[in-house]
């Protein structure tokens, strides 16, 4: 059985701040690794990165609680992470192996798993939005005490399924959180030449949202900040945090960067980055030294390559 105690000193079933940085480590290695077997030639699925914003999801995650549903976007790897869909469940459905939950007949980014909490996605960008409404609207019809939360890029403000998505859901009340990626890029256009605000609060008010501006980078402040949001919804308001980042990867495994002149951000980000961020609070706190990160980052790789040859395995 494995030990409670992490090589952090931390209870690693039970303490946030545990979660808060494993997830995120394992969210960044996982990805690297699968760009690494997809350019080697042993996996096919595109990969988008979600390098720097892994706080959005985990820190968002890990203040649901049972009963919530969430529908990860394109580039909310972390949110299966922090769900608790192991790699191997996540690979088996990337690598289409015959134990795949959806029978291997899902996209990656669609895959789900229902039971706990983790629901499909949508191929059109903003469709998933109105799903997680009629989830929430079961969930208050039904009287369930649960929420629906739903992650999305600033890109979709172009998309009339998310403000359709608001207009219902602020009008009725609905027990729903939608998380913005804002990440100042709609893949290759910067957000100055898509709309007149750097962020997305103006557009949700106006729809009857509570509305938060969130250090999309900071792990408390997500994960305080989607407490707040859990809480919110519940009394009555569906609730929008807009979560400012930057996207420190690439777009896809497959275009590559597709943002030209961006090394000066890229520089500048890079020292808000989130795992260092919460290594460095673990660190003031006693909690944890830099021989501690490094033992963690090799037992989480080797998991990770663990479950890609168990998942191989499979196939054969």
């Amino acid at each position: 059985m494995e030990p409670t105690q992490s090589p952090l000193g931390i209870d690693r079933q039970n303490s946030i701040e545990w979660r808060l940085y494993k997830d995120m480590l394992v969210t960044r290695l996982f990805e690297e690794a699968c760009i690494r077997w997809e350019h080697e030639g042993k996996m096919s699925a595109q990969v988008f990165p979600s390098r720097g914003q892994e706080a959005i999801a985990v820190g968002s995650c890990l203040a649901m609680e049972k009963g919530d549903t969430v529908i990860p976007s394109f580039r909310t790897r972390g949110a299966m992470v922090a769900m608790g869909i192991t790699i191997a469940e996540q690979l088996r459905e990337i690598m289409h192996s015959p134990l795949a939950a959806g029978g291997s007949r899902d996209a990656p980014h669609h895959s789900s798993w229902p039971e706990r909490g983790v629901m499909p996605g949508s191929t059109m960008i903003g469709g998933h939005l109105a799903m997680a409404a009629g989830l929430a609207l079961a969930m208050q019809l039904e009287g369930q005490g649960a929420v629906s939360l739903a992650f999305f890029g600033d890109g979709t403000l172009g998309s009339g399924d998310l403000h359709e998505t608001m207009h219902i859901a602020g009008i009725w009340s609905l027990p729903l959180i939608l998380v913005c990626e804002n990440n100042g890029w709609e893949m290759a256009t910067p957000w100055e030449k898509v709309r007149k605000h750097r962020e997305l609060i103006p557009y949700a008010e106006p729809f009857g949202f509570a509305t938060r501006k969130v250090d999309g980078n900071d792990p408390w402040d997500v994960y305080h900040s989607a407490r707040w949001a859990r809480a919110t919804a519940l009394s009555g308001q569906a609730v929008f945090l807009d979560c400012i980042t930057f996207r420190s990867g690439t777009y896809s495994s497959h275009f590559g960067e597709t943002r030209p002149g961006i090394e000066k951000d890229l520089a500048e980000w890079e020292k808000h980055d989130p795992l260092k961020r919460m290594a460095d609070w673990l660190i003031g706190h006693g909690l944890a030294s830099a021989r501690d990160f490094e033992r963690v980052q090799q037992e989480e790789a080797q998991g990770i390559q663990e479950a890609f040859n168990q998942v191989l395995a499979e196939l054969k």
